[in-house]
């Protein structure tokens, strides 16, 4: 067993509580709430306007145009990060957010032509894939051991959820009393505050010691250095084939439980929102078990198994669709997917080179923005082959699949660290001779 494995609740809470005693952690988390509230408020917001003009098929195009493109630019916007340095990248991500849905949000009240919308729309979502690299990035900086690491992702885990379902229902609201303009509006404000929020984060920069990464990815620019990084490195490219899994299986269950609502279970289209409810409520309740995880060393027997369960669960969910089963299976595989993101995020931290952290994170987002994308591309075909319960039932089969694939290399990534591993590794960037300066990778 982890000897730090059995750390007490107290211990854990005093923890969290000296995290959240610090004046950036604060402000990048509260920035965080509302870029995420923004998020998942304008995701919804657009697609009703573009099913309001075109049906379900444009909402759909509408999804594409805007996912694709984030996702390829999410790599080489990431770099940044590691060349202009986390803090500032974090802000020109927020305040070009602010700008672009200011942009959409005007468009739509001054009934300009759909496709000017939609080109506002793609870049705003496009500047969403700067803020998770970069913050990514920063959070080293922000914390003093690997107990905080942890406790960060944690309380990184349990703002996303709870601002993801305050963003889908204030769009709901916003919608129905004002409609998508206002509301683009609203977010486009919530963005600003976070922009404002860390205007003053700036926190010590050390320059990483240049034997973090391989010399190939050192000696490399933009977005090859993370690609190298991960290719070099067994471990990091195991994370990042599972956490990009994670976002393929969230892919299919965006469009899978309207139809599993809808033509399985008889619930009607509410029932979609209802049922993808239960699997957000499920992740805030992740968020809660992983503080469990607060002085673990070894994470990656918890990584593994949630990600296991996730999959058993949707194959029980496809084998066996019931009302009740359906809320409470959806509700347990949104804690383990909390779990897996949060201890899959906590051990690339520890693993990614310093040199090329924001661009390894800018790697994954936009894997797992063309995971969304893709997932939702399957779904009609399994549907089409098996019904949504084979289509459960492939998802789950994929991700064990994906998982036992990788677990050898996770758990080698996850032997016990010592003062000259990940925590000894994380002490010495934050004891670093040089303050605040910007790190340029040649």
């Amino acid at each position: 067993m982890d000897r730090l494995g059995a750390v007490a609740a107290p211990r854990r809470a005093a923890v969290v509580r000296r995290l959240w005693q610090k004046h950036d952690v604060r402000r990048v988390q509260l920035a965080f709430g509302g870029f995420t509230i923004a998020e998942y408020g304008t995701w919804v917001s657009v697609l009703v306007y573009a099913y309001e003009r075109g049906g379900s098929t444009q909402a759909a195009l509408v999804a594409l145009a805007q996912l694709l493109p984030a996702g390829l630019a999410a790599p080489l916007l990431s770099s940044l990060a590691d060349r202009r340095g986390a803090a500032s990248a974090l802000r020109l991500g927020y305040w070009t957010q602010s700008l672009t849905l200011a942009a959409t949000s005007a468009l739509i009240l001054i009934s300009a032509p759909d496709l000017l919308v939609y080109a506002a729309a793609i870049l705003a979502t496009t500047a969403v894939t700067l803020t998770r690299p970069a913050q990514a990035a920063l959070i080293p900086a922000l914390v003093d051991s690997d107990a905080e690491l942890t406790a960060i992702n944690s309380l990184t885990g349990w703002v996303e959820s709870v601002a993801d379902l305050t963003g889908t229902g204030l769009a709901g609201l916003l919608m129905m009393f004002a409609g998508p303009g206002p509301a683009v509006a609203c977010f486009a404000v919530c963005v600003t505050v976070s922009a404002t929020l860390v205007a003053r984060v700036e926190p010590a920069r050390p320059a990483p010691a240049s034997s973090e990464a391989s010399p190939d990815a050192a000696s490399e620019g933009g977005v090859r250095a993370g690609l190298i990084a991960v290719r070099n490195d067994s471990g990091l490219a195991a994370l990042v084939a599972v956490l990009g899994a994670e976002y393929l299986v969230i892919g299919v269950l965006d469009v899978l439980l309207v139809v599993l609502a809808i033509s399985v279970l008889g619930l009607g289209s509410a029932g979609a929102g209802y049922l993808a409810a239960a699997f957000g409520a499920g992740g805030m309740l992740g968020s809660l078990v992983t503080l469990s995880l607060i002085g673990r060393r070894r994470l990656s027997a918890p990584m593994i198994g949630a990600a296991l369960g996730w999959a058993l669960l949707l194959i029980v969910l496809g084998a066996w669709p019931t009302v009740l089963g359906a809320f409470l299976l959806l509700t347990a595989a949104g804690t383990t997917r909390t779990i897996v993101d949060v201890s899959g995020r906590t051990l690339l931290l520890r693993e990614a080179p310093a040199a090329v952290r924001g661009r390894v994170f800018g790697l994954l987002e936009g894997i797992a923005t063309l995971g969304l994308a893709l997932g939702a591309l399957l779904v009609p075909a399994m549907v089409a082959l098996g019904g949504a319960g084979i289509a459960l039932v492939a998802t789950g089969v994929l991700l064990i699949a994906i998982t036992l694939a990788v677990a050898a290399a996770v758990r080698r990534v996850d032997r016990p660290s010592s003062e000259s591993g990940a925590l000894g590794r994380l002490r010495i960037e934050q004891r670093g001779d040089v303050i605040g300066e910007r790190v340029r990778v040649a």
